[in-house]
């Protein structure tokens, strides 16, 4: 693999890190060879310590994330289309998506050295679609879509299709639309498989569906999902992308679902696999 020369660090400032560890963390990239920057809004969070730059710049091995997994998906969300790997420290909860945890900065030396491999995560692609069939907006996913019907928990009723065949009607609160990467977030927790990240599918996983048939539904990632007929009972629908703002859908609008052109790249150095790391985060209850 490439050495790593390059980095673009990205901090959470919400995190409150303490500027010990984080000073720690830049000595040891640069103790490893590598140089650092950051973006021009984290200078000072960072305490001018790093020089700033732009993400359009060319030459870019790697982004260290300091956070959680919320970081890691921003992160994703920043550098999409951009295929700058990430390698996330984790100073978040459960932490699925980073790859070390602050006491571990010795993975940093084999990063730099290039003994590390690329884990490949696939992207959802969102389109919300005007009654005329135009594209209204257009969104990215690293985990999941979510439509639901907002703070208000009432049922929707609404059609899914897959490639133009009807699905099932579905009567809940909502519906998550989940790669394999977010099968481990909202999906599980609304009673949705966990997936091994190496799969290419979506997972569609009813959130509180009123009928006993509803079930979560898993397909290939070259399907188109479409969410149709999608009619609210006195509040209004909303859909949500990884997380971030939510966006009121209007009457008679499609949401339309495929897998994205690009997807996130994570810098993996440890030897374990996808069980082991499963196990691994699943059986840490300090958080």
């Amino acid at each position: 693999m490439t050495k790593m020369h390059k980095i673009l660090l990205l901090p959470n400032p919400t995190k409150n890190i303490p500027w010990e560890q984080i000073s720690r963390i830049i000595g040891h990239w640069e103790a490893a060879g590598s140089t650092l920057y950051t973006l021009p809004e984290f200078t000072e969070y960072l305490h001018h310590r790093v020089p700033a730059a732009e993400i359009d710049e060319e030459g870019w091995d790697a982004a260290c994330v300091l956070g959680g997994d919320g970081s890691i998906i921003e992160a994703a969300h920043r550098l999409c289309g951009r295929q700058i790997p990430l390698v996330g420290i984790n100073f978040g909860h459960l932490g699925y998506l980073t790859e070390m945890e602050a006491g571990e900065l010795e993975w940093i030396d084999k990063i730099v050295s290039g003994d590390y491999t690329l884990d490949h995560r696939m992207m959802l692609k969102t389109d919300i679609l005007t009654p005329t069939g135009e594209c209204r907006m257009q969104f990215s996913a690293l985990n999941d879509v979510v439509l639901s019907n907002g703070p208000v928990a009432r049922l929707l009723s609404f059609d899914i299709t897959c490639n133009g065949v009807l699905m099932q009607s579905c009567r809940a609160d909502g519906i998550i639309a989940a790669t394999p990467t977010g099968s481990t977030a909202y999906s599980m927790s609304a009673g949705g498989p966990i997936l091994d990240p190496e799969l290419a599918c979506i997972c569609l996983t009813p959130i509180c569906p009123h009928t006993l048939n509803s079930r979560p539904v898993i397909v290939q990632s070259s399907a188109q999902i479409c969410f149709t007929r999608i009619t609210p009972r006195d509040t209004s629908v909303y859909l949500t992308c990884d997380g971030r703002e939510a966006v009121e859908l209007s009457p008679g609008e499609t949401v339309r679902i495929t897998r994205s052109a690009w997807s996130t790249d994570l810098i993996r150095v440890r030897d374990d696999g996808f069980l082991t790391a499963l196990r691994r985060k699943m059986s840490d209850q300090s958080y």
